[in-house]
């Protein structure tokens, strides 16, 4: 069978969690589906490809509207069997016949729009809500993003499989005796001088780090100088305004990484004393997984999704309560016993996890939906 992938969101300059599910999505399913040819679409040269023996890759030039303009006629021309769209939209001009699988990450801007810019939150509502009704089958990266889809967009359940993404075990684990020069080096790089919370993540307004940077705040106006907090993502939209709302509690023990080396995030997240994701809204929460995988104790904003991912291994918090986030960081932060039940907990929640298990989930039903085309 012949499948068409939409690659082009992988020659995005900016990585994001589409771009790493995709990366890791494909690297699998190169190592285990035999049968299948891939051919992945891309708008301009220099993407991040996946090599496979089975994977073509094709690319066509366009500087405007590629996906609704260019991609339908490379479509109508090239007649593969299956239409694979690992982002979450699909062409308005989608060969008609054609059988179509496309992955819904979240639904954010529906339910945090202020932190959209509002020509961000026309174009999702439009996309999305077009990609849900017309595809043929929908992958949810969660339940409790496909109980939004069903709910929301009043679609049948059975047209929606949840398939979980994973993590990389071989780079996130947990740490030896040699990766201690590697947490020190780290720890060198971002002036890290004392025992610290971390976040990873774009900066962002959904991602709430505003909300940590002032529970950490009022931590240390309390007396509690013994922490640093490191901010470990690249800034992304609306982040002035961020800045600006934080801009009369920042410190020096509030560091900011910026964008940061893909090596580094096993250090990072083995040196931290505790990882927090405050977020208001996560599709999956992704660095929940990674940091429990290198034995860091998680705590999460107590949304569906990110409750959900992490089980019974985190300790939860109303993400728009700021005392909150604060009383559960110290809780953890003052009972090493219960860091040490986190900590273990951790390690077998994240091993549920894997890219290949992702890989085949995924395969079965693209092989499902695309048989289905051929009867």
């Amino acid at each position: 069978m012949k499948i068409a992938v939409h690659g082009s969101h992988l020659c995005q300059e900016r990585e994001d969690g589409s771009q790493n599910y995709m990366i890791n999505l494909f690297r699998n399913i190169a190592a285990i589906d035999q049968d299948n040819e891939y051919d992945f679409y891309y708008s301009k040269d220099s993407c991040k490809q996946v090599e496979g023996k089975q994977f073509n890759h094709i690319t066509h030039k366009a500087p405007l509207a590629w996906t609704q303009r260019v991609f339908p006629s490379l479509l109508r021309r090239d007649k593969p069997d299956l239409l694979f769209m690992p982002i979450q939209m699909l062409p308005f001009l989608k060969p008609f016949q054609q059988k179509s699988v496309v992955t819904i990450h979240d639904l954010a801007f529906l339910f945090y729009p202020k932190t959209f810019r509002a020509k961000d939150v026309i174009l999702h509502r439009l996309y999305v809500r077009q990609a849900i009704t017309r595809a043929d089958h929908l992958i949810a990266i969660t339940q409790a993003t496909k109980d939004d889809i069903v709910n929301i967009y009043k679609v049948p359940e059975e047209k929606v499989s949840v398939v979980y993404h994973g993590i990389d075990h071989d780079r996130f684990r947990a740490p030896q005796e040699p990766d201690q020069e590697a947490i020190q080096a780290v720890k060198e790089k971002y002036n890290i001088t004392k025992p610290y919370l971390m976040y990873v993540g774009n900066v962002q307004p959904r991602k709430n780090v505003q909300g940590l940077i002032r529970a950490f705040d009022a931590m240390k106006k309390e007396g509690r100088d013994d922490y640093q907090l490191v901010i470990a993502g690249a800034n992304a939209w609306l982040v002035d305004e961020i800045m600006k709302d934080v801009g009369d509690v920042l410190s020096d023990d509030i560091i900011f990484t910026g964008r940061f080396a893909d090596e580094e995030l096993p250090p990072l997240l083995w040196g931290a004393t505790v990882f927090a994701l405050p977020s208001f809204y996560e599709g999956f929460g992704l660095p929940i997984l990674e940091a429990a995988a290198c034995g860091t104790p998680v705590l999460v904003a107590d949304t569906p999704s990110m409750v959900e991912v992490g089980g019974e291994a985190t300790v939860s918090f109303d993400p728009h309560d700021i005392f909150d986030i604060k009383r559960k960081v110290e809780m953890v932060l003052d009972d090493p016993e219960l860091r040490e039940t986190m900590i273990e907990k951790g390690y077998a929640r994240a091993k549920e996890f894997s890219w290949e298990r992702c890989a085949k989930e995924t395969t079965t039903i693209l092989n499902r939906i695309g048989h289905e085309a051929k009867k």
